[in-house]
């Protein structure tokens, strides 16, 4: 396993509204069109030093938590 920030994991990252610049960090308040960790690098040539990892217990939430249908309606089967 590697040392080097991982964006998915990062609290600070976000999904842009935008699709020409898809990534997202509101840490350092840019978007770009390549994760944010390796733009970051490629600019700097430094780890990312804003990166913190997501909070446990969202990440437990969205995993235990069973959901079905679009944003946990339930589907009528009946039909």
């Amino acid at each position: 396993m590697t040392d080097s920030p991982n964006c998915w994991k990062c609290r600070f990252f976000k999904i842009s509204w935008d699709p020409r610049f898809p990534y997202e960090c509101e840490a350092m308040n840019f978007k770009s069109q390549a994760l944010p960790c390796i733009q970051v690098m490629s600019i700097d040539g430094r780890h990312c030093q804003w990166f913190r990892l997501k909070p446990e217990d969202a990440q437990s939430a969205e995993s235990t938590t069973p959901k079905s249908g679009i944003k946990g309606n339930q589907i009528d089967r009946s039909a």
